[in-house]
This record gives structure tokens, C-alpha cells and sequence, in this order.
């Protein structure tokens, strides 16, 4: 039998541009979209229909995938919660959401969305689209899609899952405030004794070269240093620079390194407790959701302990895992990991007793992140009069060093 030709149904759609060609009309008021056919025929034949005639079709361009921001991926999961809880259709939401990506930021986001879209038409479930796409959407993400969709709550799994994403950037967010203002300030106090060394006290070498005295020993460590930045300023940034760029690659390749750097991290006296009360908060977090949402107990703290990411956090959650899996209670494994505060494994108890785990990890992490939001005020207020000592105890020391030959001096005469 000879082969049967491939109809235009068996093809894959192609998506199209539209443009309305409307002389009248001013360029930002001329009606646009995007149309699925098999061809450019096809695409006028379906916009034909819709009562649009006259319009230019194009291809969308195809560009390398490039970085996608957090939060324009959690934008994207909220808007597409809001509309299937309001019974809209999925392709047809996938494509609302698509057409409206039109700023520069959502660009890369938009040709997730389309391939989303594309595989959902084709008779995939959202969760596989989603899978497809690991920059955007992680395991935890698409598993517990995957475990809403299986039992039919999908509005629900993903109303879950925005807030989820939401509350995790928030508690990123956080940190970052409470780094980033130090970070910052510390920069620019270092900034200023850099040019002070560079630019200020070489001037004063004159002056000291006719005292034909003894300079201070102050005065001749910052002379040395000013002269080390002078003669090789550019070898001494090159060789921060690579510091710098050699703790952070060892950071993320070696796993020993990263340990040893979350544990000094955790035994800080002020960023200790703060890291500790984020991951906290997190751990509840992403418990509840995966609870709530009808994954099974062992596959949630597998996740859970994924998310973690300090290796502490990882072990104790595996080893709560495994308690679980011999018949033990998940309050009694946080208990025998003594990472947890002692009222914390007391209210996962009461849960497990009252059978509304879910609802009391949701509890116990709302409760965590509003504590976080305490301590990062907190530290904004302790850090301001401590950065303020610190700079002033740099410069003063600067000026001291500068001055105090010429006050010996002025003593002695």
C-alpha cells in the first residue's frame, strides 16, 4: 500500500502574529493577537472566522532561553490559579496569560508559557508540561501539581502553590534586606579608607620626611599600606577579585565547603538566629503545602528536606523521613533531630493527635515568618549605630594615624 499523505490535522501547529491592516486607524490602536493553525492559510482561515479579515501574519521570533525571575514565574502561577478557579478553560487561560505578556521582563517567560500551552492542546497534563521546564517549575512544584491533578483539585493545588511561591520570595526578600544594607555600607566604608590611604596620606609624607624623627608605629603600617595600594593597587584588586570568585565557585561545587560555611553561618550570634528562624519558616512552609495538598507523607519530607538546603536540615529531615517509614511520628523524629524549639515539636504533636497536621504547619509557619519579619527589624535597628561605630572607628583610626606625629612632635617643641 503506498503511504498516506500527511494531513494539515497530523502536523504540529505553528503559532502566528496578527496585525489588523486598518489605514485609519493609529499604529497603538490597531487590533493584534496571536492565532494556532497548521499554516499561514489556515491562520486566516480560523481569524476569517472570528470576523477578522485584512491582517499582516508573522512568525514570533525564537530566542535562547535566558534567565527567568522568581517572581515573574509567580506571577504566572497566581494568574493562572485566579483563572481556572474562575472556570476558565486551561488552553484558553494559558493563552490569556500568554497574550499579556508583553513586557520586556516577560519575554523569556512567554515562550515557556506558549510550549505550555502547546503540550496541554496535545493532550498532556499541565504537571508533564511543566516538567519540561525545570528553570521555572521544580520537582516539589511539579509533583505536587501532579498530586492535585490526580485527585481532581486542581484550582486548589495551584491557588496552594502561588501562595507558596509568594510566601518563599517574601522570606527571600527578607534575608536579602537584612545582608544587603551592611553589605553595602561596609563597601563603602572600605571604599573610603581605600582612597584616603591612596590619595590623602601620601600628602602627609612630606611633612613627616621633615621631622627627621621616629614615626609612630600606626603611622608606618598605614604608610605601608598606603604604598602596597599605590605600587600594586591593580594586583591587589585582582587578587580579591579572585578570592572572592574562588569562595563563591567552591560554595556551590564543594559540598564539604558549603557544610563548613552554613555551619560558621548558623553559629553567628545575630545572622544565626535569623538564618535558622528562614529556614524554619521555610521547612513549615513547604510541608503544609505538600500536606495540603494530598502528597503522600514520605514523598513530602523527601521534598521538604530538598528545600532545606543547609545540609543539617537535610540529614534531620531524612532521618525524620525514615522514622516515618518504621512507624514513628513525625513530631518524635523532629524531637530526636534537636534542631527544632521544643514548643514547635509540641504543636506538631498536637496536629498529628488531632489529625490536622496540614492546618498546624500552616500555623507554625505563619507564626515563623512573622518572627522573621520581628528579627529583620530588629537587626535593621541594631546595625545602624554598629556600622556608624564601625565607620567612624575606621576613618578615626585613619586620621589618627595621619595626625599623631605631628601632635608628638608639637608636644616635644
Amino acid at each position: 500500500m503506498s503511504a498516506q499523505p500527511k494531513t494539515p490535522s497530523a502536523s504540529k501547529d505553528l503559532v502566528f502574529m496578527w496585525t489588523e491592516k486598518n489605514p485609519g486607524a493609529k499604529p497603538g490602536k490597531r487590533r493584534s493577537g496571536e492565532v494556532r493553525a497548521k499554516s499561514e492559510q489556515h491562520a486566516l482561515f480560523q481569524l476569517s472566522k472570528q470576523g477578522i479579515h485584512h491582517v499582516q501574519l508573522s512568525r514570533p521570533k525564537t530566542q535562547r532561553p535566558g534567565r527567568i525571575s522568581p517572581v515573574v514565574v509567580s506571577g504566572f502561577v497566581r494568574q493562572l490559579a485566579i483563572m481556572i478557579q474562575s472556570a476558565v478553560p486551561l488552553a484558553q487561560a494559558l493563552s490569556l496569560i500568554a497574550g499579556g505578556m508583553t513586557t520586556r521582563a516577560k519575554r523569556n517567560m512567554l515562550e515557556v508559557v506558549r510550549n505550555i500551552r502547546t503540550d496541554v492542546e496535545s493532550g498532556q497534563r499541565l504537571s508533564d508540561a511543566m516538567r519540561k521546564h525545570p528553570r521555572c517549575f521544580d520537582a516539589l512544584f511539579c509533583n505536587t501539581l501532579a498530586a492535585g491533578e490526580h485527585a481532581g483539585e486542581l484550582d486548589t493545588t495551584l491557588e496552594r502553590l502561588a501562595s507558596h511561591m509568594e510566601k518563599s520570595l517574601r522570606i527571600r526578600q527578607k534575608l536579602r534586606k537584612a545582608m544587603v544594607y551592611p553589605g553595602i555600607v561596609i563597601v563603602v566604608a572600605v571604599l573610603v579608607s581605600v582612597g584616603m590611604l591612596m590619595f590623602v596620606l601620601p600628602t602627609f609624607k612630606t611633612v613627616y620626611a621633615q621631622f627627621n624623627a621616629e614615626l609612630p608605629a600606626l603611622t608606618k603600617g598605614l604608610l605601608g599600606a598606603s604604598d602596597l595600594l599605590i605600587d600594586h593597587g591593580l594586583l591587589v584588586l585582582g587578587a580579591f577579585v579572585i578570592a572572592v570568585i574562588a569562595l563563591l565557585k567552591g560554595y556551590r561545587r564543594s559540598q564539604t565547603f558549603r557544610d563548613a560555611c552554613d555551619k560558621l553561618l548558623l553559629k553567628l550570634p545575630v545572622f544565626g538566629e535569623l538564618i535558622r528562624t528562614a529556614v524554619h519558616a521555610r521547612w513549615m512552609r513547604t510541608f503544609s503545602t505538600l500536606s495540603a495538598s494530598g502528597v503522600p507523607i514520605m514523598a513530602a519530607l523527601e521534598s521538604v528536606a530538598q528545600v532545606a538546603r543547609i545540609r543539617v536540615y537535610e540529614e534531620a529531615t531524612m532521618m525524620i523521613r525514615h522514622g516515618v517509614a518504621t512507624g514513628a511520628r513525625v513530631s518524635e523524629g523532629m524531637e530526636d533531630a534537636a534542631i527544632f524549639p521544643p514548643d514547635t515539636v509540641q504543636m506538631i504533636r498536637i496536629g498529628e493527635e488531632s489529625g490536622r497536621l496540614d492546618q498546624m504547619l500552616e500555623r507554625l509557619a505563619n507564626q515563623f515568618e512573622v518572627k522573621l519579619d520581628d528579627q529583620v527589624d530588629t537587626l535593621s535597628t541594631i546595625m545602624e549605630p554598629m556600622i556608624m561605630c564601625v565607620i567612624g572607628g575606621l576613618v578615626g583610626v585613619l586620621i589618627v594615624g595621619m595626625y599623631l606625629p605631628i601632635f608628638k612632635i608639637g608636644g616635644v617643641v
